[in-house]
């Protein structure tokens, strides 16, 4: 297994015009914030600043903890190791065009893609059933597999054998496991400027990803009935301040032109805007149970925050069934 760090190395000078490994564009129209710099070019820019080493530390370092062969990453049970053979297979089969090799988002079809194909070197995933602080659980990544993200170029995959999806996602984690290691010590590396503690930033990003340590967020009650009060009172919650004022992202119809719907990006770089609710598409599905993770969990990476300490869970349904209310055709009764 070759590392993440060397075969991706580039020299800092032409940072200006670089178009990222795989023919992804890494700088935006104005050409000065760089979007998702891929990480070789990011080591090589520190290195050109602060002097050379660092991009081997992090390449020792990431094989000790997080390398298939590393003892420390077996012991610490986090990954299903008997999956990954299988799971890197069927990424190269089916993920590595969009995703890239490492993960990165980076795959020679990227550049032609929108919104950009995720970068899992962030450890972010925008979809998931976790709370805002926590990464996925291996049921988020598999449901995202398997169904696809509505309105994007994720497609589904059910007509991929089972026991394959669930390789897929082991290697997903891996490959995010490792590539957020290699993320946070250079970011540390950057901060202190200094070669940073591969130990404890290995325990950090552990723990992180040990599925011990993610909660998941379900429906605090049963879904309410759906009906004409339940969605006026939804329509109120919407429009309220003191309840998460969504209106002022997504606009009092729900068309995704507030206020503030403004120029936003995600923690990507890349620009994002508030969805059209009256489309009725949404990328983690429509159900009332998507939309009530959705609302409770937030899109991690993104403006849209958690709302699971904003509203009770009664309050969220009605939120769900006004939301739903925006692209039915049929009046309710």
């Amino acid at each position: 297994m070759a590392l993440f760090v060397a075969p991706f190395l580039r020299s800092a000078d032409n940072i200006g015009s670089y178009e990222g490994d795989f023919g992804r564009d890494v700088v935006k129209d104005n050409d000065e914030d760089k979007i998702d710099l891929p990480f070789g070019v990011d080591v090589a820019n520190y290195e050109k600043e602060f002097g050379a080493g660092l991009a081997k530390h992090i390449a020792d370092a990431s094989e000790q903890y997080f390398g298939l062969e590393s003892p420390w990453l077996r012991d610490s049970g986090a990954v299903e190791f008997l999956r990954i053979p299988s799971g890197q297979q069927n990424f190269q089969i089916h993920c590595i065009g969009c995703h890239g090799e490492i993960g990165d988002g980076g795959g020679p079809a990227a550049r032609y893609l929108n919104p950009r194909p995720r970068n899992f070197r962030k450890g972010l995933y925008k979809f998931t059933s976790t709370d805002a602080a926590s990464r996925p659980q291996r049921r988020d990544l598999f449901q995202t597999i398997t169904r696809g993200l509505a309105g994007s170029s994720m497609p589904e995959f059910r007509l991929v054998n089972e026991e394959k999806r669930w390789d897929l996602v082991e290697y997903v984690r891996w490959l995010s496991m490792k590539g957020e290691f290699e993320q946070v010590m250079l970011d540390d590396a950057y901060e202190n400027e200094e070669l940073p503690d591969a130990k404890e930033i290995a325990e950090i990003v552990i723990k992180r990803w040990h599925p011990a340590h993610l909660r998941s967020i379900f429906p605090g009650v049963n879904e309410t009935p759906y009906d004409a009060a339940s969605v006026e009172r939804g329509r109120a919650y919407f429009n309220d301040v003191a309840k998460g004022s969504c209106y002022s992202c997504h606009g009092a119809g729900g068309k995704g032109d507030g206020p503030t719907a403004g120029d936003y990006e995600d923690d990507w770089g890349y620009p994002i805007r508030p969805r059209d609710l009256t489309a009725g598409t949404f990328r983690a599905g429509s159900e009332g149970v998507d939309l009530y993770r959705t609302i409770a969990a937030g899109i991690k990476g993104t403006p849209m925050g958690s709302f699971e300490g904003a509203l009770k869970p009664e309050e969220i349904w009605d939120l769900v069934h006004f939301i739903q209310s925006l692209s039915r055709k049929e009046p309710l009764k």
